[in-house]
């Protein structure tokens, strides 16, 4: 019931100042799509979208949700035979995961021009980020569905290209860095007993700055 709480608090801030940010004039809408890498799961597609409000035209504050989605399965080796001098390893599933990174945040987006079209683009944001994990154990045919949570930040780095006179072009490097926890109340046997997930890692991301006002 608590982390519900959370969540519905989390999510009815976010539409809060989505509807104060878009009221007012100034409001600009990010939107990227990129790669993330995390320490302790598979690296996959990541997608997302801020809605923030301009301070001046260099800088603006924005609040907005990423989403990666990511299905992948631990193997192992059972066998390996050569036929016509080609090598064949048979492998054994082991454990399916369906993960689903979900970061909330606010951020603050800077750009440095360094021309009358293009320039350097930097972002930092705070994040409170949700991590669902679903797991299959094919060999004890058992599963467990798994929420975490936890604090982190962003750090990012790149260049932008005005396109026109309401939409910018960013391209960008940067480093989520959040461990998530759950509160452990039983284990299942043969699934992985984890209470601790470090989703630290780089990665890239294109994006859009479209002026709306």
């Amino acid at each position: 019931m608590k982390r519900m709480s959370v969540m519905l608090a989390i999510v009815f801030s976010m539409f809060a100042f989505t509807h104060i940010v878009h009221a007012q004039a100034g409001s600009v809408l990010h939107v990227n799509a990129g790669y993330l890498n995390p320490n302790d799961s598979k690296g996959g597609m990541l997608i997302g979208v801020m809605l923030g409000k301009e301070i001046d035209d260099a800088v603006d504050v924005a609040f907005g949700v990423d989403f990666m989605h990511k299905t992948y399965s631990d193997q192992t080796p059972v066998a390996t035979e050569e036929a016509a001098g080609t090598t064949i390893q048979t492998e054994e599933k082991l454990v399916d995961y369906t993960r689903t990174i979900l970061p909330l945040k606010i951020a603050l987006n800077v750009k440095i021009p360094a021309g009358r079209y293009f320039g350097y683009y930097i972002n930092g944001s705070l994040s409170y980020q949700f991590l669902f994990s679903k797991e299959k154990n094919y060999d004890l045919e058992t599963s467990e569905s798994r929420t975490y949570k936890g604090l982190g930040w962003q750090a990012a780095g790149g260049i932008f290209y005005h396109v026109g006179s309401r939409s910018t072009l960013t391209t960008e490097v940067f480093y989520n860095s959040c461990e998530v926890t759950r509160d452990l109340e039983k284990s299942t046997k043969g699934l992985p007993v984890s209470e601790r997930i470090d989703l630290s890692g780089l990665g890239f991301r294109l994006g859009v700055i479209l002026d709306i006002r």
